[in-house]
């Protein structure tokens, strides 16, 4: 019995394991480039850029065969502009870094989510642009009647002034997600369908261009949210996030 009552112990923390492995909800555009990035929960590690694991990371694959670092490490490498954007150039790096390209992020307010886009020289005409989210805690008691309306700043081909800004609307008895982000440049609206996982996938729209998005919720009762939305022309994605107003 005493065998078994171990056997049963060590399957629940495993199970508890899995579980909290799966409580990093990430995406990205593509990684089809050379290089490319990836996001998603990191590894417990005890090098210079390690951590406890299962944390919201990111990495290039040219550097450390594409080793996720947490982006809270990220964070206290390049603290945020006026913004609140984390801005990295390493772009034309040498060495062990070359390729590590150029990151602009941001860190939604009051939680581990963050969102952000890559590419590795910075150019808008860079295919290697990649729009991103990775944030810890997927929501696992969404609403599923009433409204929420969230604050969302937005990442497209940042330049120091340039961040969008706008409203998403969460209707969560009607299941969708809608509304707008806009800087100077350009306007994104969402109209996206939540489902009972979290997630949140549908259409995007800018200048007369049809794109698609997705993203999570995460935190207590869906308190915050990140995702990115796509287009044909890549230097228009754009990752966003925010919190429940």
């Amino acid at each position: 019995m005493k065998k078994i009552n171990v056997l049963v112990a060590a399957l629940g923390a495993l199970g508890f394991m899995a579980q909290a492995q799966a409580s990093v909800g990430f995406g990205q555009s593509q990684e089809d480039t050379t290089p490319h990035i990836k996001v998603g929960a990191t590894k417990a590690s005890s090098s210079s850029h390690g951590g406890s694991g299962n944390e919201p990371g990111i990495g290039v694959s040219s550097v450390r065969d594409g080793m996720l670092i947490g982006f809270s490490g990220l964070t206290r490498m390049a603290p945020a502009d006026s913004n609140g954007i984390h801005n990295i150039s390493m772009a034309g790096a040498p060495g062990s870094h070359s390729g590590m390209g150029v990151f602009h992020f941001s860190k939604v307010a009051n939680a581990d989510v963050y969102f952000g886009e890559w590419s590795e020289t910075g150019n808008a005409t860079d295919t290697t642009h990649t729009v991103y989210y990775a944030g810890k805690d997927i929501t696992t008691n969404m609403p599923t009647d009433g409204t929420a309306t969230y604050v969302v700043n937005g990442i497209n081909q940042y330049s120091g002034d340039n961040a969008l800004s706008g409203t998403l609307t969460a209707d969560f008895g009607e299941k969708t997600l809608i509304g707008s982000m806009a800087n100077t440049a350009m306007t994104i609206s969402i109209d996206a369908d939540i489902y009972a996982d979290a997630k949140f996938e549908g259409d995007a729209k800018t200048d007369g261009l049809a794109g698609t998005t997705q993203g999570h919720f995460f935190g207590d009762s869906a308190s915050s949210l990140a995702g990115y939305a796509t287009f044909d022309d890549k230097s228009k994605d754009t990752a966003f996030g925010g919190s429940k107003q």
